[in-house]
């Protein structure tokens, strides 16, 4: 019996060996028959449909990667993911009902069929595919469900610190307009409100990470305005927080731009943070802006620790470059940061239309460079 037909015609029994696991696991602790059936049935008719559909080599090379062509309509696995999210199933339980029901169909077809001929394991083949497809259909949506439900959860608490904040430093700012206090409760008072900045930049950056993944990058308001002048303005500040640094810059005249200006002044303010905290102390940082035809080059550098291939290649994703440090370094808060700047930095070079990169070698150190259109994105 080809298995498209056992599957049809043994449906309910396949069914309830789903529904037992299902049962079986800890997030369904009082579930109903449909609960535990969700989308089951819906998902063994797409794959009969599959099996009973012609298909090239190539075809099912792909669909067993998980690289089938994306369906206008939302799958049923797509859709059983989402409620088993909601049902509170971690991804290893949703991974295990995909095993589950795979061992279920060749178990019970094995009973039927004896002796199996080439068209038999040409099926079992196309059942695999259809599975494999299935089960990376699932996880995709499992995975990015999750992202922005976090991505949902860091905008809310972002929120939220915000206005406690902002309460704090107007009502030191307050204080320090005391004439009457000591001078070191003023020194006190001037500290707490240095903090409470750095706080308040830490959760705009938190913001636009997490709004920067649920609405598709960070948003800007491109204007014309003189780069140069803004970029000397920002070292100029840099200089102020770090006076025992040495900055260097290159900066031609006169190079005009529509871009967005807070946005772009915030990019290369990162790269700078980031240069001083990671560069060497006694060397100098290089910064240089230079027109390139209808483009921009900006190139920020410094000496320091040769950063390896591997980190090079997540140093725009916090949460993989986080993943890759030891345990030391996780905890040397005193030395690190996740990286939200960089990641920042990043996101606003994309939206300007323009590419970043960075390279790390013994000769020339660290340098991050940015290669932006003068006319900004063009309109889609």
């Amino acid at each position: 019996m080809r298995l498209s037909k056992f599957i049809s015609e043994h449906t309910e029994a396949i069914l309830q060996e789903w529904e037992d696991f299902a049962g079986t696991l800890h997030a369904f602790t009082s579930a109903t028959k449909a609960q535990l059936r969700d989308h089951a049935k819906a998902i063994l008719m797409a794959i009969c449909l599959d099996l009973d559909t012609y298909q090239s080599v190539q075809q099912g090379i792909d669909k067993s990667q998980g690289n089938a062509p994306d369906g206008a309509d939302e799958t049923a696995a797509e859709a059983h993911a989402g409620d088993r999210l909601q049902a509170g199933f971690a991804v290893e339980e949703l991974m295990a009902e995909y095993r589950a029901l795979r061992a279920s169909v060749l178990r019970l077809w094995q009973n039927r069929v004896k002796q199996a001929d080439v068209s038999d394991l040409q099926d079992m083949l196309r059942f695999n595919e259809a599975i494999d497809q299935s089960l990376t259909e699932s996880l995709a949506r499992f995975s990015a469900n999750v992202r922005d439900s976090q991505n949902v959860f860091l905008a809310i608490l972002g929120h939220d610190v915000r206005n406690p904040l902002g309460a704090i430093s107007m009502g030191t700012q307050l204080i320090l307009q005391d004439t009457t206090l000591a001078p070191r409760h003023l020194k006190v008072a001037a500290q707490v409100l240095r903090s409470t900045q750095r706080v308040s930049d830490i959760v705009s950056d938190l913001l636009d990470y997490s709004t920067s993944h649920l609405g598709g990058g960070i948003p800007v308001t491109p204007a014309q305005y003189d780069l140069s002048a803004e970029c000397r303005s920002v070292v100029q500040e840099m200089k102020l927080f770090h006076p025992e640094r040495d900055f260097r810059v290159e900066v031609e005249d006169d190079i005009e731009v529509c871009w967005d200006r807070p946005r772009m002044s915030q990019a290369l303010s990162n790269l700078l943070a980031n240069a001083v905290q990671h560069g060497a102390a006694a060397s100098p940082i290089w910064i240089s802006v230079s027109r390139e035809g209808g483009e921009v080059l900006l190139v920020v550098q410094n000496e320091g620790d040769i950063i390896s291939p591997r980190r090079l290649r997540v140093m725009f994703d916090p949460a993989k470059s986080f993943t890759m440090k030891s345990t030391s370094e996780r905890s040397a808060s005193q030395t690190s940061n996740l990286g939200l700047g960089l990641y920042i930095t990043h996101e606003i070079v994309l939206a300007h239309g323009g590419k970043i990169w960075v390279s790390s070698t013994e000769s020339e150190g660290t340098t991050i460079k940015l290669q932006i259109p003068a006319a900004g994105k063009a309109p889609p």
